[in-house]
């Protein structure tokens, strides 16, 4: 039942003047059946305003009744894959071509949300007229695009040779873009701990902590979201985010002076609980890091086909002082010789450590060559229960 209420209002977020119905009260809703699909080149997504269904990642529509010329929507490329939503379940990303008849082809980005296998299609935006798609990511919930474009006041003659770069995010459902980062900033995943000694960013990039800044643009807003996001978790939890800013200097004020250098953060891009520096290979729904934790643990997420080995991977939990209180092995719970997302699962017993004290859950790619070069881990802070 979960599910389908979940489909059915992210149907009638595409889709408007649609009637549902859950235990007999009517509310205003959208036609389900033909708004979900089983792949993301079957979705029906809105171009223009327009609602287009795609067959096997192609659409033909008149452009008028009657008329001889056609309106062609097509998907550039292959769709990529990633958890968009927060979900779990891993959702499509993809660019769209968008030829109405004219001498222009338009390219568009576009989402399909994956509910329990169907797959629902967003409102695309648009990226330009002309411009020559280079890649589409998906990275901790935000969508990046990297496109030549052309430069302000250019003519459509000329090649697009400007390297440009759209960053997008899903809020309730509905796809937005995020303004690009100023000259000489970047867009940056890390993590973030807030504190009374604390206001640190760790980027996946680096291995040292930088200070954030008070005159840092987008302070208030990440101290603001890391405190939601965190009630009651112990203090000096990490909270991945992704942020819009750049490293500068060392900064004297205060506890800033324990640090190196500082991240001037502009902008709060993108907060997502479920993320890390390993994204695009394998990401943990259960346990988020922070988590208290206690025996039995169940753990459950997503990982590439290339993290498993034999349809498994191994798992280990460390205490504070780096030593192993429980092993085991994730299984994927379908089929894992493939380069998409596969879900796993899996249970460990340990001897529960002291209350409060920190441990580390390591999700470990498996490699039969046991070469050091193939060797990878997602390591996941954790905090024991009594």
């Amino acid at each position: 039942m979960k599910w389908n209420i979940r489909i059915a209002m992210l149907a009638c977020l595409l889709f408007i003047g649609c009637v549902i119905s859950f235990g007999g009260a009517k509310t205003h809703e959208a036609k389900i059946v033909p708004a979900t699909a089983s792949d993301p080149l079957n979705a029906i997504y809105i171009v223009e305003g327009q609602e287009i269904r795609l067959v096997e990642g192609r659409s033909e529509i008149e452009s008028a009744p009657g008329s001889a010329s056609k309106v062609i929507t097509s998907v550039f490329g292959k769709p990529v894959y990633g958890n968009i939503d927060g979900e779990g379940d891993a959702d499509a990303a993809l660019i769209l071509t968008y030829d109405p008849g004219g001498s222009g082809t338009f390219y568009y980005v576009a989402v399909a949300l994956n509910a329990n296998g169907f797959y629902l299609g967003t409102r695309a935006i648009l990226l330009g007229d002309r411009v020559v798609p280079q890649n589409i990511s998906v990275r901790n919930g935000v969508i990046v695009v990297n496109y030549a474009n052309r430069a302000i006041g250019e003519p459509m003659a000329t090649p697009p040779s400007v390297a440009t770069s759209k960053y997008l995010v899903l809020e309730r459902n509905v796809l937005k873009e995020i303004p690009s980062p100023t000259e000489g900033e970047a867009v940056i995943d890390g993590w973030v701990i807030i504190g009374h000694e604390v206001r640190s960013f760790l980027p996946c990039s680096q291995e040292r902590e930088l200070w954030l800044p008070g005159n840092s643009p987008a302070l208030n807003e990440v101290m603001a979201t890391y405190r939601k996001a965190l009630p009651g978790r112990i203090p000096y939890t990490p909270l991945f985010m992704t942020l819009a800013g750049k490293t500068t200097g060392f900064t004297p004020e205060g506890f800033g002076a324990e640090y190196e250098a500082s991240f001037f953060a502009s902008q709060q891009v993108h907060v997502f609980p479920q993320g890390n520096c390993k994204s695009d290979l394998i990401y943990v729904e259960s346990p988020l890091p922070g988590s208290r934790i206690e025996s039995p643990l169940s753990i459950w997420g997503h990982a590439r086909g290339k993290w498993f080995f034999e349809g498994d991977f191994p798992i280990a939990l460390v205490d504070a002082n780096g030593e192993y209180i429980a092993q085991g092995y994730a299984t994927a719970k379908s089929g894992w010789m493939t380069e998409m997302f596969v879900p796993f699962e899996s249970v460990i017993k340990f001897k529960t450590a002291r209350s409060g004290s920190k441990g580390t859950l390591i999700l470990k790619k498996d490699n039969p060559t046991e070469l050091p070069e193939f060797d990878d881990a997602l390591k996941i802070s954790v905090f024991f229960n009594e």
